[in-house]
């Protein structure tokens, strides 16, 4: 019986990581690429949030479409079955409910570490999520 993945991926380096470590070790696994499309994100552009229209939502799942192209880009996915899903939501939220929602049997996300204490804890994005899946969870760093 083959495993189901949900490895989000934000864009970065360590989402790129969880990607590759998940085709590695799961290469014949359904492996469901996704993004969270955060309503609150301050853009650079901006010090305020975007206004939410569908014009927005659109743009966002442009970008998401993108960034998945740009992801599995020079990446052998092997035997993997791949599929594509985004959820608006704030980032560890919508994962926990993808993960639920979609049945998957793990969660493999990267985790940036950010702040002074960075090689002590992860993410807060993957700390959240490793508190409230129902199903195990790896963080790839």
């Amino acid at each position: 019986m083959s495993n189901s993945i949900l490895v989000p991926h934000d864009g970065s380096a360590h989402g790129q990581d969880a990607l590759e470590y998940a085709l590695e070790t799961f290469p014949d696994a359904r492996l469901v690429l996704f993004y969270a499309i955060d309503p609150f994100e301050v853009t650079t552009d901006e010090d305020r949030l975007p206004a939410l229209s569908d014009a927005w939502l659109e743009d966002q799942r442009e970008a998401a479409a993108t960034l998945f192209d740009d992801a599995l880009e020079g990446v052998d996915t092997g035997e993997a079955m791949l599929e594509t899903e985004t959820r608006v939501g704030s980032p560890p939220e919508a994962i926990v409910a993808a993960a639920e929602d979609l049945a998957v049997d793990q969660v493999v996300l990267g985790s940036r570490g950010r702040g002074q204490v960075a090689d002590a804890r992860v993410g807060s994005t993957a700390e959240l999520v490793v508190k409230r899946a129902d199903v195990p969870v790896t963080v790839v760093r």
